[in-house]
């Protein structure tokens, strides 16, 4: 009898974790031979990362201690949250939009593209950041952006000079959107290992630059200065913070602007406004907030606390109503933005996704309202 309940017990297992192991091993090969998850960095590029004083027991780390879970249970997070959200969590409908109109893409102007995505325009030459045009995971179901009534696509675009990426998570480096820019686009800026990545997918090595905090480089007469931001690296399970993660100054003889890729919130950003600023515009994370990781993500009231470190003439908040990526309702973040602002005397700007505008002209419509379930 026990020899009996020992097979059935072996043979209950055996068919039990097989399938584990076939889908186990399908995704380490998925994540092994997919081009989406990147590549290492060759010999040059791992000699500036290893003179990088960022750089230490093969990992980047912040300026200051970074746990990037802290212990909290206020708004947890499950994965039945992520897959059956609350009714009131998303748009009920597709989101107003603007048609983009690339004759009105002049110098001086911006047009936001959605989450961390704008373009503006300085010295004749058109700057792209982040260009996300997919979803926000390497994996078919789930990261779609949310609904819009004028969808933008690549090939609405102007003819993009130069792109500017922040860090390498799928929200703002997206595999499928670098490939169709790697034969157009004149010149690439990434931090420090991100230039693999791109390589692998059609950019030449000639048109990339890869930078360190604090280093700065110059291209047809606009500055380009990588500075540090609060956050961590990875598309894979097992790179984490091995590429470099940072915020960008672009500067150029009429225009000073701050986009912060992804950050927490630290006293960093007092230092970048007295060394930079001040600043023209700045395009800050405000979105994908939890306070489980709250050192990687600032609160919309910590977004607003930054522009005026930055010494920002005017706030733009970024990184929301696009992805699902956070607990909060996909308004929450530019609700409690405008209030902060409000209250602080700080001057936001709004606009929709597809908008050009300038600066002397700011998009202040409360365009999201009546939009939740």
């Amino acid at each position: 009898m026990k020899d009996k309940i020992i097979k059935y017990t072996k043979k209950t297992l055996l068919w039990t974790l097989t399938p584990v192991l076939i889908l186990v091993a399908g995704v380490a090969l998925f994540m092994t031979l997919h081009p989406t998850f990147g590549d290492g960095p060759n010999a040059g590029s791992l000699n500036k990362i290893s003179q990088s004083k960022h750089y230490h027991d093969g990992h980047f780390h912040n300026l200051v201690k970074t746990d990037l879970m802290t212990e909290s249970d206020e708004d947890s997070y499950s994965i039945m949250d992520y897959f059956f959200p609350p009714e009131d969590k998303n748009p009920t409908k597709p989101l107003p939009s603007k048609k983009l109109e690339i004759n009105n893409i002049k110098n001086g102007t911006y047009t936001w593209l959605g989450h961390a995505s704008f373009l503006m325009k300085t010295n004749d030459l058109t700057i792209l950041t982040d260009p996300v045009f997919n979803g926000a995971t390497p994996l078919p179901f789930g990261g779609k952006p949310f609904p819009i009534e004028h969808p933008i696509h690549i090939e609405h675009l102007p003819k993009v000079n130069i792109v500017v990426i922040s860090h390498d998570h799928y929200d703002h480096l997206d595999y499928k959107g670098i490939k169709d820019f790697a034969q157009s686009v004149d010149m690439f800026f990434v931090p420090l290992g991100v230039k693999a990545h791109i390589m692998k997918w059609g950019v030449s090595e000639e048109k990339i630059i890869e930078m360190d905090w604090y280093e700065n480089n110059r291209y047809k007469n606009i500055e380009f200065t990588l500075v540090p931001a609060r956050h961590f690296s990875g598309r894979g399970i097992t790179d984490q913070s091995s590429t470099l993660w940072g915020g960008w100054v672009l500067k150029s003889e009429d225009q000073n602007v701050y986009f912060s890729g992804d950050s927490g919130y630290f006293k960093e950003f007092k230092k970048i406004g007295e060394k930079y600023g001040p600043f023209d515009i700045a395009f800050i994370d405000t979105g994908a907030y939890n306070q489980a990781w709250a050192t990687v993500h600032m609160m919309p009231e910590e977004s607003v606390q930054a522009s005026i470190d930055l010494k920002a003439n005017v706030y733009f908040p970024i990184g929301w109503s696009k992805f699902d990526l956070a607990p909060h309702s996909w308004d929450d973040p530019i609700i409690r933005a405008v209030k902060e602002a409000t209250k602080k005397n700080v001057t936001i700007t709004t606009p929709l996704i597809g908008e050009t505008f300038t600066l002397d002209k700011l998009p202040q419509e409360n365009w999201w309202q009546g939009l939740r379930g």
